[in-house]
């Protein structure tokens, strides 16, 4: 059958036939014309895809079903919608109870974010909070689990609640507009996230080098008349330095670390890249947060 026929048999549409197909979720075959021609397993197919995609599943779980009788991931995904049934009926409960009673104190306990990301949009709002998610999203798709995480996030959002600083207008622009315009889902933030970790963490020789002259030519690149003192890259570097003067890598990010183990994960691999680096090129910031090569 023709892909018309088949999205009207699915629901799909062409683009997510085809997406599906790239994937390597399933294989067409092509009529000696060039045309491809689905079967009813392919049909088949698609209809599963399209369940477990409206179910929430990823594309590289629903590839592992499609291929392996095991089940397991559909029981998860079971689990993981009863827990979150017995949480939404819980708050259908808690909301009903304070529309017969009024106790907002009540109300407030029986409420939980759903993930620390949701907690800190509410903690820090406006352009810090913009600021803050743009660079730590990934991080923060958890809960709170435990007093150390706890006394974490407390650290942090009292961290922001101190800070008197103006964050640039350009910087300021580029944090709103990527919170706001941001499509990612979990499953994708959470990929960029491990994306991110393995880079560091497995980092071959022949990637070290690559990004040593990388870091080496963004260095030179930077000290240049243009960078060193065009207003916007003076700006963000005051800021930068006023941020590292209220606590940033002090108060901050000792904080993150204990907060998200993922985070933990990333700072300690990315930090350990850095300082191999710094050393080899003699890189260090001067008092003007210039980062600088001292030969």
């Amino acid at each position: 059958m023709r892909i018309n026929e088949v999205t009207r048999e699915t629901g799909l549409s062409r683009r997510a036939v085809k997406y599906y197909e790239e994937e390597g979720l399933l294989t067409v075959k092509k009529d000696q014309n060039g045309y491809r021609n689905y079967s009813i397993e392919n049909l088949k197919i698609l209809k599963e895809i399209s369940v477990y995609r409206k179910l929430g599943i990823g594309i590289k779980e629903i590839k592992v079903l499609l291929q392996d009788e095991d089940k397991g991931i559909l029981r998860q995904v079971y689990e993981e919608k009863r827990k979150q049934l017995g949480e939404n009926q819980r708050e259908l409960e808690a909301l009903a109870a304070y529309i017969e009673n009024e106790n907002i104190e009540v109300l407030s306990q029986q409420l939980e974010y759903e993930t620390i990301a949701d907690a800190l949009r509410d903690m820090i709002p406006g352009a810090y909070g913009y600021y803050f998610m743009y660079h730590f999203l990934p991080y923060l798709q958890i809960k709170i689990t435990t007093p150390a995480q706890r006394e974490a996030y407390e650290a942090i959002v009292g961290f922001f609640d101190g800070l008197e600083i103006k964050i640039p207008f350009l910087l300021k622009v580029v944090s709103f507009l990527s919170c706001k315009l941001s499509k990612q889902d979990a499953e994708t933030m959470t990929k960029r996230m491990d994306a991110q970790i393995k880079r560091y963490i497995d980092l071959a020789d022949e990637d070290y080098a690559k990004l040593r002259e990388q870091v080496r030519k963004n260095v030179k690149k930077k000290n240049s008349l243009f960078y060193r003192y065009y207003p916007a890259f003076a700006s963000q570097r005051k800021f930068m330095k006023r941020l590292q003067d209220c606590g940033y890598n002090d108060i901050f990010i000792p904080n993150m670390v204990k907060l998200s183990p993922s985070y933990k994960v990333y700072h300690d691999a990315l930090t350990q890249v850095n300082d191999r680096i710094c050393a080899d090129l003699g890189l260090y910031y001067d008092s003007d947060y210039h980062l600088v090569m001292k030969r």
